[in-house]
């Protein structure tokens, strides 16, 4: 089997910025879930990577493309993947630029392990999503609508306020109020404000196919208000917790359009009581617990999503042994591990 894997940061998207304008965060995290996956595919099968050589990550023996900074990059992604048999791909819903390279790939007749484009377009807008997740009850902070005075009357019984992007992604470009008229006011057409939701910031993926949907280890994510900043997550949770938020990604993904497909994750936060859970964003792509999540369970995950493994997945670790950064450190039981 041959597979194309591209990232968006160290596969090209960066190639017309100076190394040293660079988002520091955005290539810790894109190298640290390409090397993550470039390792796990090696195993099962040969590799084709499209690559930045001035910010490559650690990868293993395979075909790397070095992408031309003077050519547009999708047509070398489309290029480089010619002759695989699947192609999966990491990058930001921002600017629809996840959407754009899955669709130019499926376009040269690429096989994309992806979910479908009204998927890949209600996923990444946020607004949208809050729209979805109201009609169909799946428990999600309060979020406003402009014009509507019932959003804002349930919004007048918080504390704090959330404004995000619409299309963005991690915690770039979040900001935290304490007063909602200044919240109103930051929130533009291409902004979402919601209601803060106290509670542990969770996230849990799934691995979906034509046939399955499988759930991965659910486990927590070390996010700052003060900095709005993401330091890394822990992981398994407890049981309890686990079928929490288990619960939660079948009641959004039941909610969300056809057809999802590949690695889908689901950031949630978990309450003092169960009724008191939600949903925050899905993300329809590979997300940075992809570093830990390949620790904790048997078997190859970069083989259940290219259809080589099926049936429920086995946890290997107890509750909490396993913690990373973004830039792709773990350790298991304090002691620290590399890509194998």
């Amino acid at each position: 089997m041959r597979v194309f894997l591209g990232e968006y940061v160290c596969g090209g998207g960066m190639l017309r910025i100076p190394t040293d304008l660079i988002d520091a965060s955005l290539r810790a995290e894109g190298g640290a879930m390409l090397s993550a996956l470039a390792f796990d595919i090696a195993k099962i099968a040969e590799l084709s990577v499209a690559i930045d050589p001035r910010i490559c990550p650690s990868l293993p023996v395979g075909t790397c493309h070095e992408v031309d900074a003077q050519l547009p990059m999708w047509g070398q992604w489309v290029r480089a993947a010619q002759g695989c048999d699947a192609a999966i791909i990491i990058a930001p819903e921002s600017n629809g630029v996840l959407a754009q390279a899955v669709s130019v790939l499926r376009a040269g007749g690429i096989n994309v392990i992806a979910s479908s484009s009204e998927f890949l377009r209600i996923a990444g807008d946020k607004q949208q999503t809050a729209r979805i997740f109201a009609e169909a009850s799946v428990p999600h902070p309060v979020t406003f609508v402009p014009g509507d005075a019932k959003s804002l009357a349930r919004l007048e019984g918080f504390r704090q306020f959330i404004v995000k992007p619409r299309d963005g992604c991690g915690t770039k470009q979040i900001a935290v109020f304490d007063d909602l008229a200044k919240a109103i006011a930051a929130t533009t057409e291409s902004h979402i404000l919601q209601g803060f939701v106290p509670g542990k910031p969770v996230s849990i993926a799934a691995i979906i196919t034509a046939d399955e949907m499988v759930t991965l280890p659910a486990v927590s994510q070390d996010i700052s208000l003060a900095n709005c900043s993401y330091s890394g997550g822990q992981g398994p949770l407890p049981d309890d917790e686990q079928r929490r938020a288990a619960s939660l990604a079948q009641c959004a993904i039941a909610a969300m359009p056809p057809y999802p497909r590949g690695f889908v994750g689901f950031d949630l936060v978990l309450g003092d009581e169960i009724g008191t859970d939600v949903v925050i964003e899905v993300n329809s792509r590979l997300t940075t617990s992809y570093v830990g999540l390949r620790h904790m369970v048997s078997g190859n995950l970069a083989g259940r999503l290219l259809g080589l493994e099926c049936g429920s997945v086995q946890c290997k670790t107890t509750a909490g042994a396993i913690r990373w950064t973004p830039s792709g450190e773990v350790w298991i039981h304090d002691v620290a591990v590399v890509n194998d």
